[in-house]
């Protein structure tokens, strides 16, 4: 049998040559993407109570303006809740899923008669108020600026907003509404990294437009600073705007504004 003898020469070139392939494989510089920056989930809570102004016709039998905290005493602050699901691909492409859901009750005597979704309640009658805004959006963002320690992007999205009430009088049986309008909006959004993990957003929605007997105003606007101190994990908080205007043939005008602070956790893979 022949044995082949190998020299400590030959020995110590293949030693060599393994550890230059172990450093090729482990060493090399990663992609900037692939650890926690393609996928997030945010949960928050939003502190706000809404202010404005709505006339809610049905049938066309024209609704009395009212004023949701002065006329129905709807001045209760929420806990809303808020979820964000974003994705980013490539190193200048972003999409966003957003749910936004404020509940709110109020109680008030009415000092006239208000006509609320073709019913009519007295004046002098007590009336309970619950009251739900539920807003749903998906955007997306083209990043024409993405440097180290500062991005911008200009979108679009669609939007839809859910507004349901519901009138109880001590004399008059419930009256509800239900109804939701969709419409897109034009997205904009910069992002401050002054510090690795520690970033500041300024993120707006806007949609203005009108057809036939329709119209809708809408701008959605907030600031956030977030710190990801173990990289997939993080701690954020902000504030947040969101206006609509919304005036239409199937239910009359809402004007309504809800504001506040937020603050949340966040996860990215």
């Amino acid at each position: 049998m022949i044995q082949r003898v190998v020299s400590p020469a030959a020995a110590l070139r293949g030693v060599a040559v393994g550890a230059v392939f172990a450093v090729l494989l482990f060493g090399a510089p990663r992609p900037a993407f692939a650890l926690a920056d393609w996928f997030g989930i945010e949960l928050s809570a939003l502190q706000n109570h809404p202010d404005g102004t709505a006339a809610i016709e049905d049938n066309n039998v024209p609704g009395t303006t009212f004023d949701v905290r002065d006329t129905l005493g709807v001045t209760d602050d929420d806990t809303s809740t808020q979820a964000r699901a974003w994705f980013r691909w490539g190193k200048r492409n972003r999409l966003f899923f957003d749910y936004f859901d404020a509940n709110h009750e109020g109680n008030a005597g009415l000092s006239q008669p208000l006509v609320f979704h073709g019913t009519t309640f007295n004046a002098g009658e007590e009336v309970d108020t619950k009251m739900q805004m539920e807003l749903i959006q998906a955007r997306y963002r083209y990043h024409f600026i993405n440097l180290k320690v500062f991005e911008f992007g200009l979108g679009f999205g669609v939007n839809q907003a859910s507004l349901t009430m519901d009138l109880t009088g001590t004399t008059t049986a419930t009256e509800s509404l239900d109804e939701k309008v969709p419409f897109p909006s034009v997205a904009g959004g910069l992002v401050i990294k002054p510090l690795p993990g520690l970033h500041i957003r300024a993120e707006a929605d806007w949609f203005s437009g009108s057809e036939g007997g329709d119209k809708a105003d809408f701008l959605d606007y907030r600031a956030q600073i977030e710190w990801y101190f173990f990289h997939f994990f993080g701690l954020f908080g902000g504030y947040r705007n969101v206006h609509f205007d919304v005036t239409t043939e199937d239910f009359g005008q809402a004007d309504l504004t809800y504001a506040g602070p937020y603050a949340g956790l966040g996860v990215k893979f």
